[in-house]
């Protein structure tokens, strides 16, 4: 990115007008721009603070409220201590590559500190003394795991990160981006080339393979917390997270895992390996010191050595049963009546402390709570939203010293309940109407802060089934550039109805898409026919767009049906708007596809520079690549100097991408070694060409959804040939020729397979 632009191309490059940016700037939001006689140049690092104040303002900061957090930071704090956002988008952005809309910028910020904590020095001189070893805390909610891991953070000697796991984590590409997120909030920069691999839905192994040794490389002595783990439970990913405790070292990366549940992990295996050290209920429990630190120091009440032994036995040394006898003391409880009340039933004390907690919150108050339990976070404005109320603030200043509200973020912008009262709010809520409603309202609100994840999801649980498919339809168009977003997508769609699904051409062309990303190439065509047959029920206005779309996906995937799928891509192109959201996709795949079958024809020099021209480009950096990459293949062919040119925009782009290890981006590495090689470079041509190659050649002949792997083994026998080196070039042949045997017969690809095999 240039270092210097003027104030309308700063205002282009961050998506608003030059009429936002002399707002911001008359506010204080912005910086002045640099003068250079009578012209203001900005640079990256307004780009920054503009992307700051974006995706603040989708987290439902008022301007004012932004311009306060500067000021702050500003005078000394940084933002990532007031609110965390400054490490967290830098660390899901790379190149071209943003993975902030992923995800909520709280899922990477530590809890706040809460004055009414106790240090656990006893469960931290323990981890201190196994300071060589990752740590697993496997104990109830409510048993501290959250806190103890805060504060072991706190005590590293390095720095932190921290990711609060979510069911919709669980997919291996969604967990893995977001534990690479959670480590660059740490360490600035770490894994820039493997962001855009994992987020484009690169090869988890080999990702976890280069993570490991860059990690290694760089030893700075990180710790990463892995809040509430017991989300996660596909074996492929808690494999994968076994095998990284395994292969990385604690004093380069030391893995705090927080859990309910014992993670199928091998925790014996690496315990007894001295890889992991295991805290467990007991352990994590208070003892009579902590206990009356909490119960007497703190809370200023008086209480004898035998009552605060008698409170501890009765709650098990359970660390929320104390806060919640704590709370009860301090609202005038005597101790006496208190003690008398405990159920002394290991079996029955959380039970009985939720209920107990429930009875002396104030009336209001719990009506507050149970309405805003539907959320796992929330700040001020989303509960007046959700409750139809405009309260919420003073409410929540009034709850900020129960222990049972966690701040999420230092001035306490975003919060959620404990998960043990949550639990119990929502059942009390029980099955009414409200809890819908509420989750319809919520739906609304996430989606238009543009939190389209969480939207859908409380659309579901509202049965708002028309909302969710509506937002469905603005998520799903960008499957092809975050490919794993793909199995959030298949989640949404399991949870609901089968008879919606199968009826409507969204959800279907969804599912196609899903399919597709994953190389199923049944399960696809059965979406895309399912398609067809609503077709005729489908609204004339929509009929055109709709079938465009198909074209396309056909286009897309067709698993090396070349001229199949040019026929539908170039059907497709001819009737989708330009305003589509895929229309530059769309072009990018009629040119290659074009180009494959008819060769580098001015036709295809033409649609590379339509595509190029669309707004919407810098947004698809894999097309943006392809079409400068196919414009030099052209050029190459016609002997034109300017080719040189544009192999050398496509590489510097990719590289400023980071694009890589991808099928779709596979396709880019070909067209430049088919360049390189008509402009008589042919070790370049053949290096271009095996990158292509040893980005895909693990996926099968039936996996290959988007035909990536033959059209780089076809150059790569091209380039082996004219370099002198034939045993190579006939090997590659006969793999592409078992490769095509195995889903094509005669057609076009074997024909070029034969062109480069040049009598070989």
């Amino acid at each position: 990115m240039s270092t210097q632009l003027t104030i309308d191309e700063f205002a282009r490059r961050t998506g608003t007008t030059a009429r936002t940016v002399r707002a911001y700037l008359e506010r204080g939001l912005l910086p002045p721009p640099r003068m250079i006689g009578r012209t203001g140049y900005y640079d990256a690092s307004h780009v920054r603070r503009m992307s700051a104040i974006q995706r603040l303002q989708q987290e439902g900061f008022s301007l004012a409220g932004i311009r306060a957090l500067l000021e702050a930071w500003g005078s000394g704090g940084t933002l990532a201590e007031i609110v965390g956002a400054e490490d967290a988008l830098g660390a899901a952005r790379t190149g071209a590559i943003d993975a902030s809309e992923l995800f909520p910028l709280t899922k990477f910020q530590r809890p706040a500190d809460r004055a009414g904590h106790v240090l656990r020095q006893r469960c931290l001189a323990r981890t201190t003394i196994a300071a060589d070893r990752h740590v697993l805390m496997v104990a109830p909610g409510g048993s501290g795991k959250s806190t103890l891991a805060a504060q072991l953070s706190t005590a590293a000697s390095g720095p932190s990160g921290w990711v609060s796991v979510e069911p919709r984590d669980d997919a291996p590409g969604q967990f893995w981006t977001a534990v690479l997120i959670g480590l660059r909030t740490a360490v600035p920069g770490l894994g820039d080339n493997l962001l855009a691999e994992i987020v484009i839905g690169g090869d988890v192994d080999r990702f976890l393979a280069a993570l490991a040794e860059e990690v290694s490389e760089k030893q700075v002595g990180v710790t990463l917390v892995l809040d509430d783990l017991h989300e996660i439970s596909r074996t492929e990913t808690l494999n994968e997270l076994a095998w990284f405790l395994d292969n990385v070292r604690p004093r380069d990366c030391r893995v705090v895992l927080c859990s309910r549940s014992v993670p199928a992990i091998g925790v014996s295996r690496l315990v007894a390996s001295g890889r992991l050290i295991d805290l467990d209920t007991d352990e994590l429990n208070f003892d009579r010191e902590e206990a009356r630190l909490l119960l007497v120091e703190q809370s200023g009440i008086h209480l004898s050595n035998v009552q605060v032994a008698q409170i501890g036995a009765r709650t098990r040394w359970w660390a929320a049963g104390l806060y919640t006898a704590q709370l009860s003391l301090r609202t005038g409880t005597p101790p006496e009546r208190l003690i008398a009340s405990l159920p002394g039933s290991e079996l029955r004390v959380q039970g009985h402390f939720a209920q107990e907690l429930l009875g002396i919150v104030d009336p209001a108050h719990l009506d507050f709570l149970e309405d805003v339990s539907i959320l796992d976070r929330f700040t001020a404005d989303l509960c007046d939203a959700v409750r139809d109320r405009s309260d919420s603030e003073t409410i929540l200043a009034e709850l900020q010293d129960n222990m049972f509200i966690v701040r999420l973020d230092a001035i306490g912008h975003w919060q959620r309940l404990h998960h043990s009262l949550a639990t119990v709010l929502r059942a009390r809520a029980g099955t009414s109407d409200q809890p819908r409603t509420r989750h319809r309202r919520a739906g609304y609100w996430f989606e238009r802060h543009r939190h389209f994840p969480e939207a859908i999801s409380h659309f579901v649980l509202a049965e708002a089934f028309d909302d969710a498919v509506r937002v469905l339809g603005v998520v799903y168009p960008r499957f092809l550039n975050i490919s794993h977003q793909g199995d959030a997508v298949a989640r949404w769609l399991a949870m609901l109805p089968d008879s919606l699904v199968a009826g409507s051409a969204t959800l279907c062309l969804a599912s196609a898409g899903v399919a597709g990303l994953r190389g199923e190439r049944e399960r696809m065509e059965l979406w895309l026919s399912g398609v067809k047959l609503l077709g005729a029920e489908t609204d004339s206005s929509d009929l055109t767009s709709v079938q465009s779309t198909v074209d396309f996906m056909w286009g897309c995937f067709h698993f090396g049906e070349v001229e199949r799928a040019l026929r539908a891509a170039m059907s497709g192109y001819a009737a989708c708007p330009r305003n589509h959201p895929w229309f530059p996709m769309q072009g990018a795949s009629v040119a290659l596809l074009r180009c494959a079958v008819e060769g580098p024809t001015d036709e295809v020099l033409l649609l590379a520079e339509e595509v190029l021209a669309h707004p919407a480009i810098t947004d698809q950096p894999i097309a943006l690549v392809g079409m400068w990459a196919l414009k030099g293949v052209v050029l190459a062919a016609r002997g034109d100097p300017a080719a040189g040119a544009a192999v050398h925009h496509a590489t510097l782009i990719r590289e400023q991408c980071r694009i890589d290890r991808v099928a779709q981006a596979a396709h880019t590495w070909s067209s430049t070694a088919r360049a390189h090689r008509l402009m008589g470079d042919v070790d370049a041509a053949a290096a271009d060409a095996f990158t292509a190659y040893d980005h895909v050649s693990a996926l099968t002949p039936e996996r290959d959804a988007t035909g990536a792997v033959t059209p780089a083994l076809i150059e790569l026998v091209h380039a082996r040939r004219l370099q002198g080196r034939e045993a190579e070039a006939r090997e590659y042949l006969a793999i592409a020729r078992r490769r095509l045997a195995a889903v094509t017969g005669p057609g076009l690809l074997p024909s070029l397979l034969d062109e480069a095999a040049g009598g070989l």
